[in-house]
């Protein structure tokens, strides 16, 4: 018996073995610079100003960013782009994988066609469609051309176009990881359960809204998670094809941080703003499983 003993106790070791690589890597590349942030956070370094030094200052950087009215606009803004960036990647990524859960000629390709907008990298996303819908851009002259305005319509330059615009963009870079994510889970629905429904005389809609959407519940909760994540952690769209503007009518959190880090220099206040942002995008999450628990 003791030397049984002996031999589980030296086999426990050996799970933590086999993670500690990924223990290692994770905690080199997220660990060790989210607590430099946040250490970073609590001290005044502006790299305008080197003779202050690097001085701690407690929460004081917190304390400005709260009083300060350009983040809660810009929190605002955040809001704004991360709801409409999601519910747009939702509905067209649920329409796309009803569809290619469908059996038609050509299935195979649509679903590789589908794919290409996650393909491509986020830059090139982002200046492409800048390049599209910028002053005078393609967009304006084949409007124009078509008669369906009088006048081009500054989408970039305009505090009311330039968003919907940045969110277009992104919902089209995003929805094919939706699109992907919800036919796994439809794939995975089965059939059984649509044919005892029809037999029952359930219309197709019915079926959809008691068997699709209830068998969905689980990976759409995911999926919604992550896309919410990548939503406000973003800063691809406003930095290429707008920078903040215009009027700052697109700086979102993420952009703030950003511009106030290494565009002011300010990098003890850009910490603090990205640490708040940090702490929100982990109450978000935190929201998202508890609702999907209670469930």
């Amino acid at each position: 018996m003791p030397a049984a003993t002996g031999r589980r106790r030296r086999f426990d070791y050996y799970p933590y073995l086999l993670l500690a690589p990924a223990l290692l890597v994770l905690g080199v590349t997220f660990v060790y610079p989210l607590l430099d942030s946040v250490w970073l956070s609590l001290h005044s370094y502006n790299l305008n100003r080197p003779r202050q030094g690097f001085r701690y200052i407690g929460l004081d950087n917190y304390s400005d960013i709260f009083t300060d009215s350009d983040f809660y606009h810009s929190l605002w803004l955040t809001i704004y782009w991360t709801v409409g960036s999601v519910v747009g990647q939702a509905l067209l990524g649920l329409a796309a994988a009803l569809l290619l859960n469908r059996s038609f000629p050509g299935r195979a390709i649509a679903r590789a066609v589908v794919l290409l907008p996650w393909a491509v990298p986020t830059v090139l996303v982002a200046i492409v469609f800048g390049t599209i819908f910028n002053a005078q851009g393609i967009f304006d002259d084949v409007l124009l051309r078509l008669g369906l305005i009088s006048a081009a319509i500054p989408f970039l330059s305009s505090d009311v176009w330039a968003m919907p615009t940045l969110i277009f963009a992104h919902v089209w870079k995003g929805f094919p990881f939706v699109a992907v994510m919800l036919l796994a889970g439809l794939q995975a629905i089965s059939r059984d359960l649509y044919e005892a429904a029809a037999i029952d005389g359930a219309s197709e809609w019915q079926r959809f809204l008691w068997i699709t959407m209830p068998q969905l519940r689980g990976v759409a909760w995911i999926t919604l998670l992550l896309a919410t994540i990548f939503a406000l952690k973003s800063i691809d769209y406003p930095y290429i094809m707008t920078y903040g503007g215009p009027g700052g009518s697109t700086t979102v959190v993420a952009f703030l941080a950003y511009a106030t880090a290494f565009g002011e220099f300010a990098l003890g206040r850009g910490s603090a703003i990205a640490t708040v942002l940090t702490f929100l995008t982990v109450c978000i999450s935190f929201f998202y499983l508890r609702v999907r628990g209670a469930e």
